[in-house]
């Protein structure tokens, strides 16, 4: 930032100085150049006081769903200011007491309506039709590989997806027969401003991810043949 400096004049020498010296020609509009100068400094901060607002930011837990999230896994589906908290029910670690798993786990604003930026469960399933899952009941549904062993769906838009592969987890004694499936269903219920393709590409990530670390934890005593990266989703 430019310093400007002033030389300061006592009454006996101001009215002989102002009688000796005139300005120099050209001296009046290098003045109103520096003014206009000055002005649009001026308006260019306001402008961008305007459009950056530091006052504004998000903020997001450092580890979410039992520990296997983090916030470069879902950074992209929050907006840009806010405070969100981490929910967990349930686990996924074994044995199962009661044969079926039925875990969560949110990410959850701070604010009055306590909406999900992420809404994550796991819960046992019997290989009936993905349609007919609560959680998915009125969206098209489109088919896609997450590897030999693990098949995964995903709605229109910014919809939820899910993932299901088989799991031959262990139970408690005495626990009803477990079912063979196991499905991961990722969704929100309030995104920021991210893309589609930007949504879909975490929301395969997270399940991946999920999918594996359930699949280690639980443990699934199946082989089980699943990608090490998520596969390519449209874009639209």
């Amino acid at each position: 930032m430019a310093r400007l400096e002033f030389e300061q004049l006592t009454t006996d020498e101001l009215p002989g100085r102002i009688g000796r010296e005139s300005p120099p020609p050209g001296h009046g509009r290098r003045r109103l150049l520096v003014w206009g100068v000055l002005a649009a400094l001026v308006a260019g901060a306001a402008v961008t006081g305007f459009w950056w607002k530091p006052w504004q930011s998000v903020q997001l837990p450092q580890s979410a769903c039992w520990g296997e999230l983090g916030p470069a896994d879902y950074r992209v589906l929050a907006g840009p200011d806010g405070r969100a908290k981490a929910t967990t029910r349930g686990g996924i670690d074994g044995p199962v007491a009661n044969g079926l798993l039925l875990s969560s786990c949110r990410l959850v604003w701070n604010d009055k309506h306590h909406s999900s930026m992420l809404s994550v469960s796991i819960g046992s399933a019997d290989g009936t039709d993905v349609a007919d899952d609560q959680r998915l009941l009125g969206s098209t549904l489109r088919q896609v590989g997450f590897g030999p062993d693990v098949t995964g769906w995903f709605a229109p838009g910014t919809g939820p997806m899910a993932l299901q592969f088989a799991c031959a987890y262990q139970q408690a004694a005495a626990a009803a027969k477990p079912s063979p499936y196991l499905r991961i269903v990722v969704a929100s219920a309030d995104l920021g401003t991210a893309s589609t393709g930007s949504v879909r590409a975490a929301y395969a990530d997270i399940a991946l991810k999920l999918a594996k670390a359930t699949a280690r934890r639980i443990p699934c005593t199946n082989q089980l043949r699943m990608l090490d990266q998520p596969p390519a989703l449209p874009a639209g």
